[in-house]
């Protein structure tokens, strides 16, 4: 693997067909998780995901689109026209370097615009092949625990319980569909900004779930890549 701590020379020398970048976030995770969960979350997986694809690994972006939780304090967002712009100049800038292959696993479920931004990217040919995946279809029975539940409650406590403050907040899980968020933002719908469980999270829980999501994570890049090659 080659990480930013390698220099240019060992880049240049090393680097192999593949890149992964991990969108993370700065956003409300309501009173108990930090403001940088997603962007925690991108660092810890992308990372054992590049050692066992032998990828070149990129510092995961910090900020996205997180325009349905700005109604919180601390909370960060990027216009999607922004991030897609981001993402592209990241995806020009190593294809210089002979990178065929860009795989975003991506932290944040309001990133909607990235499937459309390497859509357009793909079907007009360019390189390196963008690839999307996914990091919460990783978890198949997550919902409804969508924010600040169970899940990521779980796995805080398994990869930085330090991180997680004691009193919890309430299980509360919205009468809406997710959709709602479209039109009235986390705080018109969950005035903590919690939906879902976090009373049900454990570290035993949140260890199982790294595992899983690294394992898939890893899987869905492979067979993406084996289908591009098949193509060729």
């Amino acid at each position: 693997m080659i990480g930013p701590e390698n220099t240019t020379v060992e880049v240049r020398e090393k680097a192999g067909e593949l890149a992964i970048l991990g969108v993370g976030a700065f956003e409300q995770h309501s009173s108990h998780l930090p403001l940088e969960t997603d962007f925690f979350f991108a660092r810890e997986v992308s990372r054992p995901v590049a050692e066992k694809l032998d990828a070149v690994l990129l510092n995961p972006l910090p900020y996205s689109t997180s325009l349905e939780h700005r109604d919180f304090a601390g909370t960060v967002t990027l216009r999607p026209e922004t991030l897609r712009r981001m993402i592209c100049e990241i995806a020009e800038s190593v294809g210089s370097w002979s990178i065929k292959y860009l795989a975003l696993i991506n932290f944040h479920g309001g990133n909607f615009i990235l499937n459309p931004a390497a859509r357009e990217w793909n079907m007009d040919k360019k390189l390196p092949h963008i690839m999307v995946i996914d990091y919460y279809a990783s978890f198949p029975d997550m919902f409804p625990n969508l924010h600040a539940g169970e899940v990521e409650t779980s796995l805080m406590l398994h990869l930085a319980p330090h991180k997680v403050k004691t009193d919890l907040p309430e299980d509360f899980v919205p009468e809406w569909m997710p959709d709602c968020l479209t039109h009235f933002g986390m705080r018109g719908v969950s005035p903590t900004g919690v939906w879902g469980f976090p009373g049900k999270a454990t570290a035993e829980k949140g260890e199982k779930w790294f595992r899983q999501s690294v394992d898939y994570c890893t899987g869905r890049i492979e067979k993406l890549i084996n289908h591009y090659k098949s193509l060729e």
